[in-house]
C-alpha cells in the first residue's frame, strides 16, 4: 500500500527531471532547485556523482550546496574532489546569490562558461585541477566582487584578458600550469587589494610589467616557467609586503638590482635557470627575512658576497652553475639553520671550510661538486648529523676520505670521484669500513682519485640500500672480494680501470638487479663466469683490456637486455657463439683482439638489426667469407673486421649500411673488385675516408 501511495509521487520526479518546465512557471524555490539538477546532469555524465541530489531532498542539505538561512538562495556550491565529469553548465548564472563556487580537483572538460561572469555576487571561483580547455573568456572580468580566482592545473589556452584590471576586490588569481601565452596584461597593476598572483607553468612572453608594483598589497609573486624576457623589473622592489618572489626558468637578462634589498619582508627569492649576470649584489645580505635565496643556472661572476653571512634564517643557498669566483666565505658557516647549500658548478677555489660540519651541523644537503676547491675534506663533517647528500665530486680535493664520515648514519648519497684523493697509510681503504655504518647509503661514487692499496672484504657489509658503486679509475689492487656480491641490490657497479687482479669472483648470479658491470682495464685472468649470463637486467657488460681467456660462454645472452658488450683486449679464445644471436638488442659488440678462430656465425650477425653505433670483430683469426646478413646492420656507424683470415668477395650488399661512417676490411684475404655500392656511402668526419 505503501509503495503505491509513493507512486504518484515518484512519477512526478521522473517527469520534472525528463521535461523540466520553464523556469519563469516556477516558484523562487523550484527555480533553484531545477538550476541545480540541470548542473548536476551537465557534471555527472555516468550517473554516478552526487547521489543525494535528488528532489527527495532539500536541495539545501544536498552534498555541497549551502543556501542563505532566511532567503534558502544557494549561496556556495562546494563539490571541490567530488570525482565530476561532464562539463560546466551555463545555468549557474541564474544563481544570482551564489557567492562560492568550488569545482576543484574533478575531471571537468570543455569551456569556462563566459555567463559565470553574470553572478554579480560571487566571490569565489575555484574551477582548478581539471581538464578545462579554450580560452578564458573576458567576460569574467565583470566579476565585480570576486576576491579569489583559482583556474590552475587545466589545459587552458589564449592569453589573460586585460578585462582582470577590473576586480577591484581580487585577492588571488592564480592561473598556473596551463598553456597560456601572450604578455602579462598591465592592468594587472590596477588591483589595489591583490595579494597572491600565480602565473607559473605557462608559455607567457614579454617583460614583466614595472606597473605590478603598484599592486602594494603583493605578497606572492609566481611567474616561474614562462619564457619571459628583459630585465628584473628595479621597481619590484616597492612591494614591501612581498614575502615569496619567483622568477625562476624564463629568460630573463641583465643584472640582479641592487634594489631588491628593499624587500623588507622577503621570505623566499628564487631567481634561477635565466640570463642573469654581473655580481651577487652584496645587499642582498640586508635581507633579514630570507630563509630560500636560489639564483642557480644563470651567469652571475665575481665573489660570493661575505655579507651573505648575516642571513641568519637563510635554511636553502643554491648558486650552483654559474661563473662564480673566488672562495667559499668562512661567514657562510653563521647560517646555522642551513639544510641546503649548493655552490656546485662554478670555479670556486679555496678550502673548504673547515669548521663547515661544527657550525652548519643542519644541513642536510651539500653539494660543491665541479669547482677548483684544494685541501682536504673537513673531519668536521662527520657532525652533520642531518647529511644526507654530500657531493664533493670533481675538484681538486687531496688528502684522505675522512673515517668521520662514518658518523652520518643518514647519508644516502656520497659523491666523491674525480679528485686528488689518497688511501691512508694502512693501504686497505679503512673509510670504506666506515662507512658500513652508514645503512642508508644508496650511491657510492669515490673513483677517478688515487686510491692505493686493496679493497677490504668488509665493502661486503656496506648498506643493503646500495644501487650505485663507483669505484673506478684508481690504483686499487689485489683480488676482488668474494664479499662484493653480498651488495645484491646493486644496479652499477664499476671496478674498471684500476689494478684488481685474479678470477672474477663466483657468486655474481646474485646480483640480480645489475644493469652496469664494468670491470674492464684491470688484470683480471680466468675465464668469464658462465652465471654473468644470469644476470636478466644487465644492459651494459664491459670486461675489456683485461687477461681473460677460455671461451666466450654461451650463456651471455641469456639477458635479453643486453645493449653494449665489450670483450676486447684479452685472450678469449674458441668461436664465436652462435647463442649470441639471443643479444637481440645489442647496440655495441666489441670482440677485437682476442684470440677468436673460426667462421663469423651469421646467426648472429643477422639478430645485430638494432646495432647502432659499431661492431669491432677485428685482429683474432677469422677466416671463411663474410656474411652477406652484414648487409642488415643498416644503422651500425662503424663496422671493424681488420686483420683477421677472412677471405672471399667483397658482397655488394653492403652498401646497405647508409649510417656507415666507418668500414675497415684491411689485412684480410679479400679478393675480387671493391663494390661500386660502397661509394654511396657517407664520408666520415673523422678522417674524410669510410673505407679501408
Amino acid at each position: 500500500m505503501a509503495a503505491l501511495l509513493l507512486l504518484p509521487l515518484m512519477l512526478s520526479i521522473f517527469l520534472i527531471n525528463a521535461h523540466p518546465p520553464p523556469l519563469n512557471t516556477l516558484s523562487h524555490h523550484q527555480q533553484q532547485q531545477q538550476l541545480l539538477l540541470r548542473f548536476k546532469a551537465a557534471v555527472s555524465i555516468n550517473g554516478t556523482s552526487l547521489p543525494d541530489w535528488s528532489p527527495l531532498h532539500h536541495f539545501c542539505n544536498w552534498t555541497g550546496v549551502t543556501c542563505h538561512s532566511n532567503s534558502h538562495s544557494v549561496r556556495a556550491i562546494n563539490l571541490n574532489q567530488m570525482s565530476l565529469d561532464g562539463t560546466i553548465s551555463p545555468v549557474l548564472r541564474n544563481l544570482s546569490s551564489l557567492r562560492s563556487l568550488d569545482l576543484s580537483q574533478n575531471n571537468l572538460t570543455g569551456t569556462i562558461p563566459p555567463q559565470l561572469g553574470q553572478l554579480p555576487n560571487l566571490r569565489i571561483l575555484w574551477l582548478n585541477g581539471n581538464q578545462l580547455q579554450g580560452t578564458i573568456s573576458p567576460e569574467l572580468g565583470n566579476l565585480s566582487s570576486l576576491r579569489s580566482l583559482y583556474l590552475f592545473d587545466n589545459f587552458l589556452a589564449g592569453t589573460i584578458p586585460p578585462q582582470f584590471g577590473q576586480l577591484l576586490n581580487l585577492r588571488a588569481l592564480w592561473l598556473g600550469n596551463n598553456t597560456l601565452q601572450g604578455t602579462i596584461p598591465r592592468q594587472l597593476g590596477q588591483l589595489p587589494h591583490l595579494r597572491i598572483l600565480r602565473l607559473g607553468y605557462n608559455q607567457l612572453q614579454g617583460t614583466i610589467p614595472p606597473v605590478l608594483s603598484a599592486c602594494r598589497s603583493l605578497y606572492f609573486l609566481s611567474l616561474f616557467y614562462n619564457q619571459l624576457n628583459g630585465s628584473i623589473p628595479p621597481e619590484l622592489s616597492l612591494l614591501t609586503s612581498l614575502n615569496i618572489l619567483y622568477l625562476e626558468f624564463n629568460s630573463l637578462t641583465g643584472t640582479i638590482p641592487s634594489s631588491l634589498a628593499n624587500l623588507s619582508s622577503i621570505v623566499e627569492l628564487s631567481l634561477d635557470g635565466n640570463e642573469l649576470y654581473g655580481p651577487i649584489p652584496s645587499s642582498l645580505g640586508n635581507l633579514s627575512t630570507l630563509t630560500y635565496l636560489t639564483l642557480g643556472e644563470n651567469h652571475l661572476e665575481g665573489s660570493i658576497p661575505p655579507e651573505l653571512g648575516m642571513l641568519t634564517h637563510l635554511e636553502n643557498l643554491s648558486f650552483f652553475a654559474n661563473n662564480l669566483s673566488g672562495t667559499i666565505p668562512s661567514s657562510l658557516t653563521n647560517l646555522s639553520n642551513l639544510n641546503c647549500l649548493d655552490l656546485c658548478q662554478n670555479q670556486i677555489g679555496g678550502h673548504i671550510p673547515w669548521e663547515i660540519g661544527t657550525k652548519l651541523s643542519n644541513l642536510v644537503y651539500l653539494s660543491l661538486w665541479g669547482n677548483q676547491l684544494s685541501g682536504n675534506i673537513p673531519n668536521s663533517l662527520g657532525n652533520c648529523s642531518r647529511l644526507e647528500v654530500l657531493f664533493l665530486n670533481k675538484n681538486e680535493l687531496g688528502g684522505t676520505v675522512p673515517m668521520e664520515l662514518g658518523r652520518l648514519n643518514l647519508l644516502s648519497r656520497l659523491r666523491l670521484h674525480t679528485n686528488q684523493l689518497v688511501s691512508d697509510s694502512s693501504n686497505t681503504l679503512a673509510f670504506l669500513t666506515a662507512l658500513t655504518n652508514c645503512s642508508h647509503l644508496q650511491i657510492i661514487d669515490i673513483g677517478g682519485s688515487h686510491f692505493t692499496g686493496i679493497l677490504p672484504p668488509s665493502i661486503g657489509q656496506l648498506s643493503s640500500n646500495l644501487y650505485y658503486l663507483g669505484l673506478q679509475d684508481g690504483m686499487i689492487s689485489g683480488s676482488i672480494p668474494q664479499q662484493i656480491v653480498n651488495l645484491t641490490n646493486l644496479t652499477f657497479l664499476d671496478l674498471g680501470y684500476n689494478l684488481f687482479s685474479g678470477n672474477i669472483p663466483s657468486g655474481f648470479k646474485r646480483f640480480r638487479e645489475l644493469e652496469r658491470l664494468s670491470l674492464g682495464g684491470n688484470e683480471l685472468e680466468g675465464s668469464i663466469p658462465s652465471e654473468i649470463g644470469q644476470l636478466q637486467r644487465l644492459g651494459l657488460l664491459d670486461l675489456s683490456y683485461n687477461q681473460l681467456s677460455g671461451k666466450i660462454p654461451d650463456s651471455l645472452c641469456s639477458s635479453q637486455q643486453l645493449r653494449y658488450l665489450y670483450l676486447h683486449y684479452n685472450k678469449l679464445s674458441g668461436n664465436i657463439p652462435v647463442s649470441l644471436e639471443g643479444c637481440q638488442k645489442l647496440e655495441l659488440l666489441d670482440l677485437s683482439y682476442n684470440k677468436l678462430r673460426g667462421r663469423i656465425p651469421r646467426e648472429v650477425i643477422a639478430s645485430l638489426k638494432d646495432l647502432a653505433f659499431y661492431l669491432n670483430l677485428s685482429w683474432n683469426s677469422l677466416e671463411g667469407s663474410l656474411p652477406k646478413e652484414m648487409s642488415k646492420i643498416i644503422m651500425a656507424q662503424a663496422i671493424d673486421i681488420s686483420g683477421n683470415k677472412l677471405s672471399g668477395v667483397i658482397p655488394n650488399s653492403l652498401g646497405n649500411c647508409i649510417a656507415l661512417e666507418s668500414l675497415n676490411l684491411s689485412h684480410n684475404g679479400f679478393e675480387g673488385p671493391i663494390p661500386g655500392s660502397l661509394s654511396t656511402l657517407k664520408k666520415s668526419p673523422r678522417n674524410g675516408s669510410f673505407f679501408q
